[in-house]
């Protein structure tokens, strides 16, 4: 119910708080005026039937402009010109001061303050007292004008009460939804401010970044190059400064990579095309670059992958999210150690698990490792990262519909956990996969 009630007077933030009371108001008085109109015929009261019809169209036709073509100023307009019209007729045929008009006067001034912008007060308020000015003065002064429609002093009693009786509920229903409105955009504005932290936050850790992680390593690429440059010097010393020259550059290269991808994914957004994927041949490419890299630190990096795992995933996601959870396992593995990268089946997901003989992560550390608050660290060789990795990693393998998780044992190694769903053809499978991965477990 409260749904269907918030899609029909509009949600925020796409309408502002008067503009959603504005709604309400034209709904719930159209539903009024309807049943105030059965009750004027009862009445016999001609004119005040034909004026209740008149006004009924004018809320339903104001509130189907307001709440889908957005002119709202408008017919807040319109709609204060027909109820203080409304109300000077009630007042002529429904008995003027003996009557309900002057408590309906108070619900018209209580809707001037609920609906009406602020910089209108100063025209739409005067208008409502100077009406009901006249009206008790033209009343006092020419008594004659003013039809009597109560039979007897029962009716009366009974109109006037139930019209109270109505004016209350009225704005105690209205005075309800303001404050729930109000509490709803203090917690829009708590949200957004939240939000702003965050994002200040985050500035905060891009430009420590730029100014210190990504200046280290080109700072030592241009000492190596002034190296060079400079001084004479033998072939075994040459060849050891372009190693570490190719290292500081691949390192920087993988920095770069992830800053760009993760600072267009949070300004720009990120568009995910998920498709059927074979997870041995789409991560191919990536096992092969990270092989003659782990070489080179003398780690034994090990393609456990099975053919004829299908997932449904994004190729570019998956790729940056396997390429940077490898490369920190080489980062933080000692030469002589060992990376295994293999899946299985769990359910109706395909886990992908790369596992490291590496150093592992600090037990208090690890429960920030997939956030900005975790800090950068340097490899086993000196390797440096921005933290980075992990963040796009948990943010796009989320956006793939999938899971991430680790454990790790300092001192002992770590072991990621990659989750997708399997592609819905590759059910026929999937039974067949599991037999073979058993088998050749």
């Amino acid at each position: 119910m409260r749904s269907f009630w918030a899609s029909i007077i509009g949600r925020p933030p796409g309408f502002s708080l008067e503009a959603r009371i504005f709604n309400a108001i034209c709904l719930t008085s159209a539903v009024c005026l309807f049943l105030t109109f059965f009750l004027n015929i009862l009445l016999g009261i001609q004119q005040l039937v034909i004026l209740m019809a008149a006004i009924f169209i004018i809320a339903v036709i104001c509130y189907y402009y307001a709440r889908f073509k957005m002119k709202l100023n408008a017919c807040v307009i319109v709609y204060m010109i027909a109820i203080n019209g409304l109300l000077i007729v009630n007042f002529k045929y429904n008995s003027g001061i003996n009557g309900p008009t002057l408590l309906i006067f108070i619900l018209s001034y209580f809707l001037t303050l609920s609906i009406v912008p602020q910089k209108q007060y100063w025209f739409w308020i005067p208008v409502n007292l100077l009406i009901v000015f006249c009206l008790l003065l033209i009343g006092y002064k020419y008594p004659a004008t003013i039809i009597n429609t109560y039979a007897d002093t029962k009716s009366r009693f009974i109109d006037v009460g139930s019209t109270y009786v109505f004016i209350t509920i009225f704005i105690f229903l209205v005075t309800v939804y303001v404050r729930k409105g109000y509490r709803t955009e203090q917690k829009l504005v708590e949200q957004k401010a939240t939000e702003l932290e965050i994002a200040n936050d985050t500035k905060d850790k891009l430009f420590s970044i730029l100014a210190h992680d990504l200046r280290s390593p080109l700072a030592s690429i241009q000492n190596y190059l002034e190296i060079l440059s400079e001084f004479n010097i033998d072939e075994t010393e040459r060849l050891s400064i372009n190693k570490a020259l190719l290292n500081s550059t691949r390192n920087t290269q993988q920095m770069l990579g992830n800053l760009l991808f993760w600072s267009r994914s949070q300004m720009e957004g990120v568009t995910v095309n998920l498709v059927k994927l074979n997870l041995k041949e789409i991560l191919q490419s990536t096992f092969q670059v990270h092989q003659t890299i782990a070489e080179e630190k003398d780690i034994q990096l090990t393609d456990n992958l099975k053919n004829g795992c299908l997932v449904i995933a994004d190729a570019d996601m998956l790729q940056l999210i396997v390429r940077n959870l490898i490369n920190n396992a080489i980062k933080f593995t000692r030469p002589g150690g060992e990376i295994i990268v293999s899946d299985d089946i769990v359910g109706d997901n395909c886990r992908i698990i790369i596992k490291d003989s590496g150093i592992g992560i600090p037990y208090q550390q690890q429960t920030d490792i997939f956030s900005l608050k975790a800090s950068s660290t340097f490899g086993t060789k000196n390797e440096k990262g921005v933290g980075l990795g992990l963040v796009l990693c948990k943010e796009f393998t989320e956006l793939q519909n999938g899971s991430i998780s680790f454990e790790s044992k300092p001192g002992v190694g770590t072991t990621f956990y990659v989750s997708f769903k399997l592609a819905h053809d590759a059910s026929n499978n999937k039974v067949e996969l599991e037999e073979k991965l058993v088998k050749e477990a």
